[in-house]
């Protein structure tokens, strides 16, 4: 572990005010992946909340197996580890919970931010932040390693070329740099409230808040699994956090999981 500039647990952990995630902070400089670090400390029954901070990722990894450019000294890559006694068929949905918490973070430093299904926090229109939620489980122990790549610093020319047109940052939005401890201190503490509502009441009370942050229902979208793609009209979530389609052909169709493409 080391210290990262404006990343190094003292930093992070003056005046945090969550109860649960941040219990234990460790930083490094650059490193894999943070999801896989925080698995290995899940192995080792590291306390729930325990989150694992890195300045760069070599391998850090966004849903449906993409890389995260994880550049040093420009973005935060962590991940924290939860332990839910929940059933499991619920655990998709701690990545609805972890982007609600997100979105409401950064924009306190960055403007208005909109939710895309399942896990994109968007910053007029582009994407500034990925989250992978990953369950594990051994024979002494199970969790789910919630992993958040925020883009930060990054100037225009610092993202990558094929993602310039698609994604953004908050340096990009507000015009000036921003201090990631306090950006990753307040994720921190919008995640911990997050978790506790859901842990307290559910599903519903989570779809309705992530409901709340998106503009896309109304919307022409093409949902894409696998080799298939289905196009048609973003309807709503229903009560699990399924988002419902009304496909072209008049069909509603409910999807778990896809990469949803928003339409003109």
């Amino acid at each position: 572990m080391i210290n990262v500039s404006d990343l190094n647990p003292e930093k992070i952990k003056t005046g945090l005010t969550s109860s649960v995630i941040g219990s234990e902070v460790l930083v490094f400089g650059e490193v894999a992946s943070t999801n896989d670090l925080a698995k290995d400390r899940l192995v080792k029954n590291s306390p729930e909340g325990l989150t694992v901070v890195a300045d760069s990722q070599t391998r850090g990894r966004g849903r449906l197996g993409r890389a995260w450019h994880s550049a040093p000294g420009l973005g935060l890559y962590f991940s924290v580890l939860l332990r839910p006694r929940i059933d499991a068929r619920h655990l998709p949905r701690l990545a609805l919970m972890a982007s609600v918490a997100v979105a409401d973070a950064i924009g306190e430093f960055a403007g208005a931010t909109k939710l895309k299904w399942p896990n994109d926090v968007l910053l007029n229109g582009k994407k500034t932040c990925g989250i992978l939620a990953e369950y594990c489980k051994t024979e002494s122990s199970e969790g789910v390693v919630v992993g958040i790549g925020v883009n930060v610093n990054h100037r225009l020319d610092q993202l990558p070329e094929e993602f310039r047109s698609a994604a953004t940052s908050l340096f990009i939005e507000n015009g000036e740099p921003v201090n990631r401890a306090e950006v990753l201190r307040s994720i921190l503490e919008r995640l911990d409230a997050e978790y506790r509502d859901f842990l307290s009441h559910g599903e519903e009370l989570l779809v309705e808040k992530w409901t709340e942050r998106t503009d896309m229902f109304g919307k022409q979208i093409t949902v894409t699994r696998g080799p298939t793609s289905f196009r048609g009209t973003a309807m709503g979530l229903d009560r699990s956090g399924n988002l419902a389609v009304l496909t072209e052909d008049g069909s509603r169709l409910s999807f778990e999981s896809g990469e949803v493409t928003l339409n003109g």
